[in-house]
C-alpha cells in the first residue's frame, strides 16, 4: 500500500535562490512529497496570480524561503512572494518559514539595490518573524532544516494528501524532470539581455586627490572623473588579474593619471585613503563588485586580511554596456 502523498507549495524569489530551491525540492521528494512552485509558472501577471492561488489552495503545506531579495512586484506594490505568504496565512495553510541567518554574508548580486525594495524586504521579514521561523546560511543547511521541520509539522498537523493510497508516483522521474527544468532555466539565464542603461549614479563625479613622493618632493594633484569612467579602469585591471587591495590602489592611480592627465603627473602617484575606500564602497553597494576576504601570513607573526575585488555578473554586464 502506497504512502499518502503531500503537495507542498514552495515560495521564494527565484534567480538568487536557485540552489536553495533545488535543495528544498530534493528534500521534499525524499519524504515522498511533491513540491510545487514558480517552476510551473515563471511569468508574473494577474492571470498567473489566480493560478498561483489555486495551487496554494490545493497544497497541503506551504514553505517560504527568504534571503536578500524582495522579488518581482505585483501591480499592488507587493512582491509575489509576500502575496503568496499572505494568501497562505489567510486561508489557514500550515506554514514553515526559513530566513537567511547571516544576511551580511550574501553576495552583492543577490541583494536588492533599490532602497524601496530593501525596506519592503525588511518589513516582510519582520512580518514572518511574527510566527516561528527557521534560519539557514547555505543550501545544504536549508535542506536539513526542511527535513527536520517538515517531519515535525506533519506529525503535529497531519494533512489529507492529494492522491489515493493505491496510486503510484514515479518520484525518480519527477526529480529528474525538476533537475532538467532547473538546468534549462540556468541555460536560458545565461542568454542575457544587457542592461539598457548605465548603473545608477554612473554620471556622479568624484574629485580624486593623487599623492606622489614624500617630504619636500611630495606633490598632489586633483582630477575629476565619473563613476563610470573609474569603473571601466577598475574592471580592466580586475580582468587583467590585478584584484588585491594594495595592487589596485596603485594601479588605479596609474591608470587614472595616464587617462586624464596623460603622464603630466608622476605615474607612481597613489590614491588618497578616503577616496580609495569611497570607490570600493560605492562599487560594492551598487553591486558591480564583490569582495572576497583573503587571509595571508605577513613578514612578521600573525595573519593579515586583504580583499580581492571580483566583478559580479551585474558588473560584467555593465562593463560590456559601457
Amino acid at each position: 500500500m502506497a504512502d499518502i502523498i503531500y503537495k507542498v507549495f514552495v515560495s521564494s524569489t527565484y534567480e538568487d535562490l536557485r540552489e536553495e530551491r533545488a535543495e528544498v525540492q530534493k528534500a521534499l521528494l525524499k519524504m515522498k512529497c511533491l513540491p510545487v512552485g514558480m517552476e510551473l509558472f515563471p511569468s508574473a501577471d494577474e492571470e498567473t496570480w489566480t493560478f498561483i492561488q489555486k495551487q496554494i489552495e490545493d497544497s497541503d503545506y506551504y514553505i517560504v524561503v527568504v534571503a536578500g531579495r524582495y522579488g518581482a512586484l505585483a501591480p499592488d506594490g507587493k512582491s509575489y512572494t509576500e502575496k503568496e505568504y499572505d494568501y497562505a496565512r489567510e486561508i489557514k495553510k500550515h506554514v514553515i518559514s526559513f530566513i537567511h541567518g547571516k544576511p551580511g554574508n550574501i553576495v552583492a548580486d543577490k541583494l536588492d539595490r533599490e532602497l524601496d525594495k530593501r525596506e519592503k524586504l525588511e518589513n516582510f521579514i519582520s512580518k514572518i518573524k511574527g510566527s516561528p521561523v527557521n534560519f539557514f546560511t547555505n543550501p545544504r543547511e536549508l535542506a536539513l532544516e526542511v527535513l527536520a521541520s517538515f517531519v515535525d509539522l506533519k506529525e503535529r498537523h497531519p494533512a489529507t494528501g492529494f492522491v489515493r493510497a493505491d496510486e503510484a508516483v514515479d518520484y525518480k522521474r519527477y526529480a529528474e524532470l525538476l533537475d532538467e527544468n532547473r538546468v534549462l532555466k540556468e541555460a536560458l539565464a545565461k542568454i542575457e539581455v544587457l542592461p539598457s542603461e548605465p548603473f545608477l549614479g554612473a554620471n556622479e563625479k568624484l574629485s580624486i586627490r593623487l599623492v606622489a613622493g614624500s617630504g619636500n618632493s611630495r606633490s598632489e594633484s586633483t582630477i575629476e572623473l565619473t563613476l563610470s569612467e573609474i569603473f571601466l579602469h577598475v574592471a580592466d585591471l580586475i580582468i587583467a588579474g590585478i584584484f588585491s587591495d594594495p595592487r589596485l590602489r596603485i594601479q588605479i592611480a596609474d591608470e587614472l593619471v595616464k587617462h586624464k592627465i596623460r603622464g603630466s603627473v608622476n605615474s607612481t602617484a597613489g590614491l588618497d585613503d578616503d577616496i580609495f575606500l569611497t570607490i570600493k564602497q560605492k562599487f560594492y553597494q551598487i553591486g558591480l563588485i564583490e569582495l572576497k576576504e583573503n587571509g595571508y601570513s605577513g613578514p612578521t607573526s600573525g595573519t593579515y586580511f586583504l580583499y580581492h575585488w571580483l566583478l559580479t555578473e551585474y558588473g560584467r554586464q555593465q562593463y560590456r554596456l559601457l
